[in-house]
């Protein structure tokens, strides 16, 4: 599944005040993604992304992906098993004169029926001579 965020920042944001913008998405595994940086914010459009208080683009906190004219890909492997679904993308704008913009894709993996997914991995477990102590116990 594919989400897709256009986000607006207006001239002179700060950071201790910046833009939140929520994307909610639905259980599964986020797979990847892009950044899409137009020309035009030389540097001026700061942005971040959070899942509650852990921030996860960039990784390292000290830093905020602050580009011009290009698109950046998204290399992912984070499980949403409960909810809120949300991720929070914050930007600012340290340019006086002009707004910015710049567009967020997410490509969110949905896990399948929980209940059967269990089922399946148990199966396997069991199916395997041997591996659980005591016989015939079952997970």
């Amino acid at each position: 599944m594919d989400y897709v965020c256009y986000i607006s920042t207006p001239a002179n944001t700060k950071e201790s005040s910046p833009v939140k913008t929520t994307l909610k998405l639905s259980r599964g595994r986020l797979v990847g993604g892009f950044l899409y940086f137009p020309r035009g914010p030389s540097g001026y459009l700061h942005f971040k992304a959070f899942i509650g208080t852990w921030q996860i683009l960039p990784f390292n906190k000290e830093h905020s992906y602050r580009l011009n004219g290009c698109v950046v890909p998204l290399y992912l492997n984070i499980d949403f098993f409960e909810p809120p679904f949300l991720i929070d993308f914050i930007t600012w704008n340290d340019s006086g004169s002009y707004d910015h913009v710049m567009s967020v894709g997410i490509f969110l993996d949905p896990y399948a029926n929980p209940r059967k997914s269990k089922n399946f991995i148990n199966s396997a477990v069991n199916a395997v001579s041997g591996y659980l102590k005591g016989g015939d116990r079952k997970v």
